[in-house]
């Protein structure tokens, strides 16, 4: 399976059919960017100039994913793109998020092999946002560029938590 890739939508309704206790609510952008754990983080997420320019002219076409912290499983450089927003857009902007209501996943980070466990956290994380994007999430805004561009792009894009510090060119 590709990295982007979507299920067949009765498979994803399945699979979430079995997925652990999970809650929806209405929240408004500003609601979530305020956050303790987004307030923090989100401005580590790189900037999706394309996805920000389709936010501004669509809004926000699909649910958010999160952790019972509300970070975003699905949505991050949705969430990261708000910051950019003004206040009064985010306050009318109201979205559907679902939520896990308990960290099922946190034995992985006791086993054995650290760095195993971890990776089992992120091929869970990676399954349960291919199936709630399957289910969820638009084929393309309203230009007609596909969701997965989105996606395909803010991958090409250097995230400091997977890629490291950027290098500074004058210091080479």
């Amino acid at each position: 399976m590709a990295l982007y890739s979507r299920i067949p939508y009765q498979d994803a309704e399945n699979l979430i059919s079995k997925w652990p206790p999970h809650r929806w609510y209405t929240r408004s952008v500003k609601w979530l960017l305020e956050q303790p754990t987004n307030q923090k983080n989100i401005l580590k997420v790189p900037l999706n100039h394309n996805l920000l320019e389709s936010i501004q002219r669509d809004g926000f076409l699909s649910p958010f994913l999160v952790l019972p912290n509300w970070y975003p499983i699905t949505g991050s450089q949705r969430l990261r793109c708000a910051a950019e927003l003004p206040d009064e857009i985010l306050l009318q902007s109201k979205i559907q998020v679902c939520r896990f209501d308990t960290e099922y996943w946190a034995p992985f980070f006791h086993w054995y092999d650290k760095d195993k466990g971890q990776e089992c956290v992120q091929v869970y994380f990676q399954m349960c946002e291919v199936v709630f994007k399957t289910l969820y999430m638009p084929e393309t805004d309203s230009s007609g560029k596909t969701m997965v561009t989105f996606e395909e792009e803010g991958n090409q894009l250097h995230w400091p938590v997977r890629d490291g510090k950027p290098i500074n060119p004058e210091e080479v």
